[in-house]
C-alpha cells in the first residue's frame, strides 16, 4: 500500500484534533447521587445567603420542581436528605441549607473534582507529546 503525501499531511493535522473527554460522578451501591450539574445546585444551596431553593435553582437555569427532584433523588438513592428545610410563615416561603450530609457530598465531590481536574491537565501534556 502506498500512502501519498497528501494522506501523510492529513493524517498528521487529524493527530492534532484527538483530544478526550473525562467525566465523574459520585455513587452509592451503583447509583449515582451526585454528578456536575448536582453539585452546583448543592454549590448554590451551599453560597446563598437567603436560603432560598428558588434562588439557587435559578443559578443553575432550573426550575424549582427539578431542583427539588434533583434533592428527593439524592435522598431516595442514599436514604437521607442533603438538606433541611424550613418552612416559612403565613405567606409560604421558607429556608433550604445544606445539612451535614450535604455538606460532605459536596466536600468530596470537590475534592475528587480537583483530583480529576489535575489528571486532565496532565493528560493533556502527555497527549500533546503524541503528536
Amino acid at each position: 500500500m502506498i500512502i501519498s503525501m497528501s494522506n501523510h499531511q492529513n493524517i498528521a493535522e487529524l493527530k492534532k484534533k484527538v483530544d478526550f473527554g473525562l467525566k465523574f460522578w459520585l455513587q452509592v451501591e451503583g447509583n449515582s447521587i451526585l454528578g456536575k450539574g448536582w453539585a452546583r445546585l448543592l454549590e448554590s444551596i451551599s453560597n446563598d445567603q437567603i436560603k432560598s431553593l428558588s434562588k439557587a435553582a435559578e443559578k443553575c437555569n432550573y426550575s424549582y420542581k427539578y431542583a427539588w427532584n434533583i434533592l428527593k433523588r439524592i435522598e431516595k438513592r442514599t436514604g437521607m436528605s442533603p438538606v433541611i428545610t424550613h418552612k416559612g410563615g403565613t405567606g409560604g416561603g421558607g429556608t433550604v441549607e445544606l445539612n451535614e450530609w450535604g455538606n460532605f457530598l459536596l466536600m468530596v465531590y470537590n475534592s475528587m473534582l480537583e483530583e480529576v481536574n489535575n489528571l486532565k491537565k496532565n493528560l493533556e501534556q502527555k497527549i500533546k507529546k503524541l503528536y
